[in-house]
Formats: C-alpha cells, structure tokens, sequence
C-alpha cells in the first residue's frame, strides 16, 4: 500500500516493560520540547528520547532506540489503556501519506507505533506540523511546530550515544520516562480503555520555571 511507502509500522514487543534511566549531562531542549539519552536496567545504552506537553495534558513522547526503531507515544489524562492491548492505527500529519501499523499500550497511561528505521521515520514525522495518531481513542491534532529541531537533537543524542556503544538490540517495550510536570494523571476518572477525551487540546504547555 502507498501509505506504507516511507515508513513501516511494527507491533511492539510483548515483553513486560522496563523502566529506563536517565543519564547524566545528556539533556536537551529546544522550545517546549526537551529529553535526554537513557540506559537499560544493566546500565547500556536505550534510547534518547524527547517529548512535549499540551495544554489539555496530553503528552507526546518520542524515543530513538539502538536497534533503529523510533517509537510515537501519546498519553492524555482523559483515556485509560491495559498494558499490552493493540490498536489498528493511523499515525499522520497534515500533508504526505499517513502510515497504517498497530499501535500497543505500553502501560495504562501511554499507547502509541513503532517505526522501523530512525531516518525515514524522521523523515515522515517532520513533514508537518499536525500529527494525529488515529485509532487508540486519542483522536485529536497536535500542534508539533518545532518537531523538526527536537527530532534532529535526538538524532545527534542518539548518535553521539552509539558511537560510544557496541550497539544492542534497543528496549521496546520500555515505559516512557517524561518529566513529572508533563506526565499524566493516573486512575480511571474521565473513562476506559479507547475513551476519547473531551476539551481543546492540541497546544504546547509551556514548562514552569525553575
């Protein structure tokens, strides 16, 4: 199918998930978007992930893993997912060709796809600047101005990151690690699994200073 033409879609490993630490002196920020490289429970190299909060508290989370996967997470406060469960989903922007894969909640708070290859995927995901991830009940559009810069610092974490690592096979699977001023509310108020939020969302929340 032409909608598979930049980048394929993959379902996630379903494996328990993992949670990841940060490492050290790798954070970055550009605009409201920020992340960091992270390590697997052994202490090797993850991902380096980035994301962005919305004024609705929906968060985008997005992770480039060693074994040349970028994962699209998207959380909001509103919808409940049980970990594990799959979704038929759409992930797009507003020009070019969406792309179709299964989308999988990794824990009950975030639900999102796998792209196989990190620069295709960058390559289809910075070619707007609304994303929608149709399918898993979160159905409105993000305003992601300024994905082109976040995305590009996360190449360069990531690649700084592999060069001075053997390599591995990545973590899919790995619980997103945001900051706690952008991760959601947990618990069921406001609905089940697949329920779509209600209220404006879609605009970045700027950060309180420290």
């Amino acid at each position: 199918m032409r909608a598979l033409a930049l980048v394929t879609a993959f379902c996630l490993s379903t494996l328990a998930p993992a949670h990841a630490d940060e490492m050290p002196g790798t954070q970055f920020k550009t605009g409201f978007w920020e992340g960091a490289a992270n390590t697997n429970p052994d202490g090797s190299f993850s991902h380096c992930d980035v994301s962005v909060g919305f004024t609705g508290g929906a968060t985008l989370w997005m992770a480039l893993y060693s074994n040349d996967t970028l994962a699209v997470l998207l959380s909001h406060p509103d919808v409940r997912f049980r970990t594990g469960d799959t979704f038929d989903s759409w992930l797009m922007l507003e020009t070019g060709l969406p792309t179709r894969g299964t989308s999988e909640a990794w824990d009950e708070a975030f639900a999102g796809m796998t792209l196989e290859g990190i620069d295709p995927s960058i390559s289809f995901l910075t070619q707007g600047t609304s994303l929608r991830l149709l399918g898993i009940g979160i159905d409105e559009a993000f305003d992601v101005s300024g994905i082109t810069e976040a995305l590009g610092l996360a190449k360069d974490c990531h690649a700084a990151q592999m060069n001075g690592t053997s390599g591995g096979t990545g973590a899919a699977g790995t619980v997103p690690k945001v900051p706690d001023i952008l991760k959601p509310r947990t618990g069921t108020a406001g609905g089940g699994l697949g329920t779509r939020p209600g209220g404006t969302l879609g605009t970045p929340a700027p950060k309180p200073q420290p």
